[in-house]
């Protein structure tokens, strides 16, 4: 399984040392952006993108938690980031923002709330590296991981490996990773589930030595 740190779990006051800790075994760093409106937190703006971009060679992950994620594209691409996720709902023409964000070269991926439905995506997943799926509501800290997430992740894994006719199709391989209520007897079902990755971030920080709770998850 891979690793994309959710740095809002990290001590605030220590970012860089948190991040280097850790930046020998992560996949990336992930970085949540709410607005307090389309998520009830405020947190983390192009600034500090920047400052983590400068920090590490990892993929950079924003995950778009904003009422206009169209509004904010141009500048979270310039700051940094080396993958842009976005919630549909929050975007005016969602098919034209993940071209948009491939045109500014930085990877799309695209964010399904446990409250929503997997459907209106299939159509998007030819558009997109990475399908993130949330395990709890959005903004949410604290609480236990939906139990409907496991057969999200599974419905999600069948339609990226049905057979397709088409010889266009790409040879980049889709990921399936989950954000949130990430606990260490989660893991190993969300691999078996058939998860490419998770966004943890009290599960590696809060532990004794972050940087083994990376590789145990690896392992899974």
């Amino acid at each position: 399984m891979k690793t994309s740190a959710s740095l809002w779990s990290a001590d605030l006051l220590a970012m860089g040392a948190a991040m280097d800790r850790l930046e020998n075994v992560v996949d990336g760093f992930h970085i949540d952006v709410m607005d307090g409106h389309f998520a009830p937190e405020l947190v983390f703006g192009p600034d500090f993108v920047r400052a983590v971009r400068g920090r590490t060679r990892r993929l950079v992950d924003v995950h778009l938690m904003v009422a206009d994620a169209d509004r904010w594209i141009g500048p979270f691409a310039a700051a940094g980031a080396g993958m842009l996720t976005v919630h549909p709902e929050s975007c005016e023409d969602v098919a034209a923002t993940l071209a948009r964000i491939r045109v500014l070269d930085v990877r799309p991926a695209i964010a399904v709330g446990i409250d929503r439905p997997l459907e209106p995506v299939w159509d998007l997943l030819d558009a997109v590296d990475r399908v993130l799926l949330m395990g709890t509501l959005l903004g949410v800290k604290g609480v236990g991981i939906a139990p409907a997430i496991y057969e999200r992740v599974r419905a999600v894994v069948r339609r990226r490996d049905r057979p397709v006719r088409s010889s266009a199709r790409s040879e980049r391989r889709l990921q399936v990773f989950v954000d949130g209520g990430l606990r260490r007897h989660i893991v190993p079902l969300l691999a078996e589930a058939g998860a490419d990755g998770v966004t943890p971030g009290s599960l590696i920080f809060d532990a004794p030595d972050p940087a083994a709770a990376v590789r145990w998850i690896a392992e899974q």
